[in-house]
């Protein structure tokens, strides 16, 4: 089994797991976030599955697509994921790919999340709503970076209440003087909560005028997801390193 470590800030501190397998399952025990089958596709050069702990699959995850990305040796390829064609492009040991814009997206249901699920109280969010950028994602923007640190996931009321609608996972951001810093869970795909996740900081409606960085790993937040649009794409970037069996990176 390969293993990546994806989004540190350098190649000794954080990121975040990722491996190829050659079967399709990810054991809840493995250890492994996610894991990526790779096989042949009739639409791009390569198409890559995608495995959450208990063998949950999921159409895309951006991690462990870079991950996957650094495993094929081009430079410059297309790659079919369940939520469509991702482009890859790789320029020392950042991998960048392809995905849609962040749109908002109309609910199929009412109401919101209680703030006290997250360990809030209704004056720490500015916002929240829908958002996709290939995978919806409930994302809300909160006042201040003492507000994301206070952040507690109840896991459980968000498991149930994200049951049956069409988006899985919460993002939390914040703007900061140096970027954006945000935290994520996806307890629907036993994620309690995600180091550092592609898809949740491409759907978050940031102005993309120019290039944006988004830390995430709370409580020291080591990783970087480079994030910046061009000709109607996002393209979503970061660093990645061959994770050896030993735990040395």
């Amino acid at each position: 089994m390969h293993i990546y470590n994806v989004f540190g800030k350098r190649k000794d501190v954080g990121g975040n797991l990722m491996a190829i397998s050659e079967v399709p399952e990810n054991p809840m025990d493995s250890g492994i976030p996610v894991t990526v089958v790779i096989s042949p596709s009739e639409q791009a050069d390569v198409r890559f599955r995608f495995f959450y702990p208990d063998s949950k699959e999921a159409p895309i995850c951006g991690h462990a697509l870079l991950g996957a990305a650094s495993h094929i040796a081009q430079a410059a390829f297309r790659v079919e994921t369940g939520a469509g064609i991702s482009d890859v492009r790789k320029s020392g040991d950042v991998v960048s790919v392809s995905m849609t814009l962040p749109t908002a997206v109309s609910p199929d249901f009412t109401g919101q999340p209680q703030p006290g699920w997250f360990g809030l109280d209704a004056s720490q969010i500015l916002k929240a709503g829908l958002y996709s950028a290939g995978k919806p994602k409930w994302c809300i923007e909160l006042k201040d970076l003492s507000a994301l640190n206070a952040v507690r996931f109840d896991l459980d009321a968000l498991a149930a209440w994200n049951q049956g609608k069409n988006f899985s996972g919460y993002v939390l951001y914040v703007s900061t003087g140096d970027g954006w810093h945000a935290r994520a869970s996806n307890p629907l795909y036993n994620i309690p909560e995600d180091p550092a996740c592609a898809v949740c900081c491409a759907a978050l409606p940031l102005p993309l005028e120019q290039p944006a960085f988004v830390h995430m790993g709370y409580p020291e937040y080591p990783n970087l997801i480079h994030l910046e649009a061009t000709e109607g794409q996002l393209w979503v970037g970061g660093k990645v390193y061959r994770f050896e069996p030993s735990g040395a990176v």
